[in-house]
């Protein structure tokens, strides 16, 4: 009887240190699931971030394009995002000219307001080569008159 419960006892150490080594190798694949879940969480929090930050950066380009009065159309081919971000510069140039002409037109009634003799053609010939700053902006010498 003794014998047979020392027989019975190894037979069981056997299958004792295989469920210990089963139960190891468990452990550790359950730790590299662990690692890999942390790791594809971060991953999405990251990429949930960057999608973030690229609906901000499509918000202000759509603002922009909408800004300098890009159509969406090309006629009948519709233009994408980058297509009316790439008219952005020319439309901006056009913008400006646009502006400073309104400007100018403003300043040219200003002057005409108050100094209602003024000649605006010798205006727009410009100031000559050799005016200094003394000389009077509507003097004889800076006109070239």
């Amino acid at each position: 009887m003794v014998l047979d419960l020392k027989i019975l006892m190894y037979r069981n150490a056997d299958e004792i240190e295989k469920l210990k080594k089963i139960k190891e190798d468990s452990d550790r694949e359950a730790a590299s699931m662990l690692q890999q879940l942390k790791t594809l969480s971060e991953s999405r929090d990251s990429m949930q971030r960057e999608l973030v930050e690229l609906r901000d950066v499509r918000d202000a380009a759509l603002e922009v394009t909408e800004a300098m009065e890009i159509p969406q159309k090309d006629g009948d081919e519709l233009l994408t995002l980058a297509g009316r971000l790439r008219r952005v510069p020319r439309a901006f140039e056009r913008f400006v000219s646009h502006i400073t002409r309104q400007y100018v037109g403003h300043v040219l009634g200003l002057v005409k307001t108050y100094w209602p003799t003024t000649r605006l053609v010798t205006l727009g010939q410009g100031a000559k080569a050799n005016c200094t700053d003394d000389q009077s902006v509507f003097g004889e010498n800076f006109w070239g008159g």
